[in-house]
């Protein structure tokens, strides 16, 4: 598993999905490495994350794997959309590597909101040339303000993404991972605070899967945004790092 390490402080592991913004990663980077050591795992670019055989759990113990190398015996942990999935089984598999949990976007199961959804990326992954692809997805991920603020970026973004066309073999490989991920059974493993934040108009995993999550694992903290989209991590990063370090403190103080 790649990964980059950038900071000071206690260490934070950093599960994004593959989607970018127009800015990167780097301003959530930036923020987040003012006071965590921030260890970004690229679990995207190694090759069993694009494989038949890519799950949850395995990236899950290739993470655990990348902690036991770098002797780190514990770590906070921050995911986004699929990296919730490897969170949660990291959480849940290996209780004494997680000091705290943030899931931001996360999903319960693939019920049928899902299941039509990435069926419908699916087929628009085979059957959409690599700008036009990159055009839906921008339209399900971010909300239509922030593509209007940020119309030149996604434009040049939609450019080169004919540079370096997707692969709809991985696309469909790591959608249905995601389908075959039912958290619902490891919800009650959960033994670290966790916070779990959502925009209420997230296409891709709406806030209902959120607050299922919060009610179900029994030391957690649902945070609600009114907007920002799927990928809230780029559209609200301000606001988001302020509430993930007010919980990280909070939550050290009690213990």
């Amino acid at each position: 598993m790649h990964y980059e390490t950038v900071g000071s402080g206690e260490p934070l592991i950093l599960l994004l999905p593959q989607s970018l913004g127009p800015a990167g990663r780097n301003p959530l980077f930036d923020k987040l490495a003012l006071q965590r050591t921030v260890i970004l795992c690229e679990w995207g670019q190694a090759d069993s994350s694009t494989s038949i055989g890519f799950t949850m759990e395995a990236a899950a113990d290739d993470v655990a794997t990348l902690l036991g190398s770098l002797g780190i015996p514990q770590a906070e942990c921050v995911c986004h959309s699929t990296g919730c999935g490897i969170g949660l089984s990291l959480a849940a598999r290996y209780p004494e590597s997680v000091s705290k949990l943030v899931l931001a976007a996360p999903w319960t199961h693939g019920d049928s909101h899902l299941s039509n959804l990435q069926t419908l990326r699916k087929s628009a992954a085979f059957l959409l040339n690599a700008e036009q692809y990159f055009i839906f997805n921008s339209v399900l991920l971010f909300p239509a303000e922030f593509r209007r603020a940020h119309e030149k970026a996604f434009e040049e973004m939609a450019r080169k993404s004919a540079l370096s066309p997707h692969d709809p073999e991985s696309i469909t490989h790591r959608l249905d991972a995601i389908l075959d991920f039912d958290a619902r059974s490891l919800f009650r493993c959960i033994q670290c605070p966790t916070l779990i934040l959502v925009a209420k108009d997230d296409q891709v995993m709406p806030y209902w899967f959120a607050i299922e999550a919060a009610d179900q694992i029994t030391d957690s903290k649902y945070i609600e945004f009114d907007t920002g989209g799927h990928m809230l991590l780029d559209t609200r990063t301000e606001e988001f790092c302020i509430q993930v370090f007010e919980f990280l403190t909070a939550a050290r103080r009690t213990e």
